[in-house]
């Protein structure tokens, strides 16, 4: 098979389903290879690796989920549009590539500790948006760490449920209530003691 980005893509697409199924350290580079018709060969003219594909797939994930929700925040001054406007892409996101998205979060232990602190992060955006609410007097002052761990718990939760089959459909269906939850977390928190 010739090299190029087709071959690439389901170079990436192969690796994805595996490492999902049974995670990055007890794939190989043959199963990938089996599952896309290629050579072995092949796979390390597009990648040095099997690990340096896995991390190519988690940080090209992680920046872009970093990105849209930072987008989506940036679009609103009020935090109860923010969270809205959050939910909504993050559910997008999930949406759109589940594979990638399921990925991305059942990976992130094992792969956000090759990246330095400066890597666009989704869980730094959420913070930062919950400092800003409390800047602004919209939120109670106290732990933005603590307010925005709470806040991420809804979806992350959710997202743990979906991957393991314990929620059906796309996460949009929900996102009224993450939304509702989120804002009820952020709003009843208290004060720093």
């Amino acid at each position: 098979m010739p090299r190029g980005p087709n071959t690439k893509t389901k170079i990436e697409r192969a690796a994805l389903e595996l490492f999902v199924a049974q995670g990055i350290m007890e794939t190989r580079t043959r199963q990938i290879a089996e599952a896309v018709n290629i050579s072995e060969g092949t796979i390390y003219r597009h990648f040095e690796g099997k690990d340096e594909l896995a991390r190519e797939l988690f940080k090209r994930q992680h920046v872009s989920l970093a990105e849209a929700i930072e987008a989506a925040a940036r679009a609103h001054t009020d935090i109860n549009d923010q969270v809205r406007a959050i939910v909504d892409a993050y559910c997008a996101m999930a949406d759109k590539d589940w594979l990638l998205f399921r990925y991305h979060q059942l990976s992130q232990h094992a792969l956000l500790r090759y990246f330095s602190s400066d890597l666009p992060n989704p869980v730094t955006v959420v913070i930062e948006v919950v400092k800003a609410a409390m800047v602004r007097g919209e939120l109670r002052s106290g732990d933005a760490d603590l307010h925005a761990a709470m806040a991420l718990g809804v979806v992350l939760q959710a997202v743990t449920f979906k991957s393991f089959g314990r929620l059906d459909g796309p996460l949009s269906a929900h996102k009224n209530i993450f939304t509702a939850a989120i804002l009820a977390v952020l709003h009843s928190s208290p004060a720093k003691s």
